[in-house]
């Protein structure tokens, strides 16, 4: 029997870490959010300020992250992450003002730096090539999966009260997370393989459970060389644009649907299929994203997130709503999906984990902003349809811009072209 290709146990241990860190860290917070003003009494818009000092924190670190996975490898920032994420998400239960609030968000933001995005996609990008964009688009469906733990949450907070339930999301990081990260290993020549699982003789192999620094010449871009490139910040702008709707939606979605007179179970439901929903979007363009121009996919998941949100602008009743969820949901999740497959495309994997970092803090921008300004229209109308209407036709405007995108010469002489 064909042993499986150890890049695949990387996928589901990346998976894994997704799965309950996303759910918990980032899309439960718009459960946790009523509940906390409810007792703090604090603005819309202050509340929502932790979610973008959170996305600061981020974009200041995702460079240095990038730098440290290039260097060091994955695991060891993953489960350094993994246990100070478990540590903020209790200092987190503990807060009693709102400098509390900000200063422990700021904290688990640290640690969710080191377990997401940047190590586990750098990992899974370094074990394929023929088969990146799948494999990225499984890792990355876990985080569609990982809407369940909205459910969880929203019932553990009526259950026990949010305080605790924000203490099992802490537990969970150090029971969940931590074993998954043991799995990670960083690039494939030096355990004996190619990428996509082909053996390389000329691979070193590898005699201890140490990670070491990389040995293997790997072709692609410098970082500095990418930033030099038209590429790169039309990646930037379409990433960030996406960004800014999905940290607002992150944020309010279920304070949205609240405020349009929707049951808050019906609303804690619509929440999680909006996560779930992005499931498709991720397999599905990680799919197409294989065999078609990533770039004009890339275009097509932007547009089907703008038009969802113009479609939340002007919802007023259930179906409305439904038909938000099951839009912005894989527009999104196509956008999630994409956006590393094109960089690896074009760029390569010499200096992946490093300019991942650098466009994910480009794109912080727009999750800084998301939050904070769908909070702030809201206390000053009363609603949020000004919030989503101007989020939906800002990210309708990058679209066009993305078709601009091309390969540099050096990266198509790389593949060949």
């Amino acid at each position: 029997m064909k042993s499986i290709f150890y890049g695949w146990w990387i996928v589901i241990a990346v998976g894994i870490i997704h799965f309950w860190g996303a759910g918990t860290a980032f899309y439960s917070f718009t459960a946790f959010f009523n509940p906390i003003v409810a007792e703090y009494g604090w603005s819309y818009a202050a509340t929502s300020f932790a979610m973008s000092l959170r996305s600061m924190e981020t974009g200041i670190a995702a460079p240095i992250v990038g730098f440290l996975t290039d260097r060091y490898g994955p695991r060891r920032l993953v489960l350094a992450g993994s246990f100070l994420a478990g540590v903020g998400f209790i200092l987190l239960s503990r807060v009693d003002s709102l400098w509390s609030f900000y200063a422990f968000s700021i904290f688990l933001s640290i640690g969710t730096s080191f377990c997401f995005t940047v190590p586990g996609y750098t990992a899974i990008a370094n074990w394929f090539e023929k088969k990146r964009s799948i494999a990225l688009g499984l890792a990355i469906a876990s985080i569609g999966g990982s809407g369940v733990i909205i459910l969880l949450m929203n019932w553990l907070i009526e259950q026990y009260g949010w305080r605790n339930a924000l203490v099992i999301a802490g537990l969970g990081m150090w029971i969940i997370c931590i074993p998954a990260a043991l799995v990670l290993r960083h690039h494939p020549e030096d355990y004996g393989y190619m990428p996509d699982g082909g053996k390389s003789e000329q691979a070193k192999s590898v005699k201890t459970q140490d990670e070491t620094p990389v040995k293997a010449q790997h072709t692609g871009f410098k970082t500095m060389e990418a930033v030099k490139t038209r590429g790169f910040w039309l990646i930037a702008a379409g990433s960030t644009a996406s960004a800014t709707g999905v940290n607002a939606v992150g944020v309010h979605v279920m304070p949205s649907l609240l405020s349009i007179d929707i049951p808050r179970n019906t609303a804690g439901f619509l929440a999680a299929l909006v996560v779930m929903s992005s499931i498709a979007g991720r397999l599905g363009f990680g799919w197409l994203g294989d065999r078609f121009p990533k770039k004009y996919l890339f275009g097509m998941a932007l547009f089907l997130q703008a038009v969802s949100l113009l479609v939340l602008a002007y919802s007023h009743s259930l179906w409305q709503a439904t038909l938000f969820a099951v839009l912005f949901g894989p527009g999104y999740g196509g956008v999630t999906a994409l956006r590393f497959s094109i960089q690896a495309e074009y760029f390569g994997r010499r200096s992946f984990g490093s300019i991942q970092g650098l466009l994910s803090g480009i794109h912080t921008i727009g999750t800084i902003i998301g939050p904070v300004l769908a909070g702030w229209f809201f206390d000053i109308k009363g609603n949020y349809f000004l919030a989503w209407l101007v989020l939906g036709l800002s990210t309708l405007a990058v679209v066009p811009l993305l078709v601009l995108a091309r390969e540099s010469q050096k990266g198509q002489m790389q593949r060949g072209d």
